[in-house]
């Protein structure tokens, strides 16, 4: 299988839900042939929902697992030969059941080192495999996720998280640095409060919906939708942006406290 004549090959990690998702559909729009990675199943239906317009794939496995990585980079290359773009999207959040973040004392380092497994680990090994094929080629985009939670406190967000996506914004500026001289650009994405099934919890100690509770602090009055994310990551990864790398792109409704 191999892209079609105007478009590329683009692997999106976690793309069967939320933001991956949508993201998916948006490059699919874009006239690319899209590969989801994601854990679960359900990657085979959005896969078929979208191989409808255009060739599209799933891949299925555990990101926290370097070898799964592993597998699953080499089942890419064996049937792309490689990415040409890449968006690092996947990603955990652990929660209390009430929706609340776990404290800093309650984190435990078996959840530490998860967290930081799937958010920082996976997007460093599967950049490492993308960028070869795409210095070869000449051409490439690589975005990763991060959040509002790394650039500044937020009171709904655990340690944890906050710091996984910190890493992710000094690696990507590090990756843009070493991938700009082969016309590869890497750039993050750093969503504030954003309606996905992952966020759609109440906690706070109430019946109330943190997303209620959230816009009222945004200057927008709103939380994001996960399609506004899949616009800005369609043009990250397009020719418009040729020139924009190593930066942190912030979709957050204007909220910066």
């Amino acid at each position: 299988m191999s892209a079609s004549d105007s478009g590329r090959v683009a692997v999106v990690t976690g793309g069967a839900s939320g933001i991956g998702l949508a993201t998916a559909r948006r490059l699919n729009e874009d006239g690319h042939t899209v590969v989801i990675i994601d854990r679960s199943e359900q990657a085979h239906e959005v896969a078929a929902e979208l191989s409808l317009t255009r060739p599209t794939k799933a891949f299925v496995g555990d990101l926290g697992s370097a070898a799964d990585i592993e597998r699953l980079t080499a089942e890419v290359s064996a049937t792309f030969g490689g990415a040409d773009i890449l968006v690092n999207n996947a990603g955990i959040h652990p929660k209390r059941p009430d929706g609340s973040h776990y404290p800093i004392p309650e984190i435990s380092l078996e959840q530490w080192n998860l967290v930081m497994a799937i958010n920082v680990t996976a997007p460093f090994l599967l950049s490492q495999w993308a960028m070869e094929y795409m210095k070869e080629r000449k051409w490439g985009r690589i975005v990763n996720l991060s959040s509002r939670a790394g650039r500044m406190y937020s009171d709904v967000s655990g340690a944890q998280y906050a710091a996984s996506k910190a890493a992710i914004i000094g690696f990507t500026r590090n990756l843009a640095g070493e991938c700009g001289p082969y016309n590869v650009t890497a750039n993050t994405v750093a969503p504030g409060r954003i309606k996905t099934p992952l966020s759609d919890v109440s906690g706070l100690g109430s019946s109330q919906n943190l997303h209620e509770v959230f816009a009222s602090k945004v200057p927008l009055r709103r939380v994001g939708n996960a399609s506004e994310l899949g616009s800005v990551i369609s043009f990250l990864t397009s020719e418009d942006a040729s020139f924009v790398t190593g930066a942190v792109i912030d979709v957050n409704g204007g909220i910066f406290g």
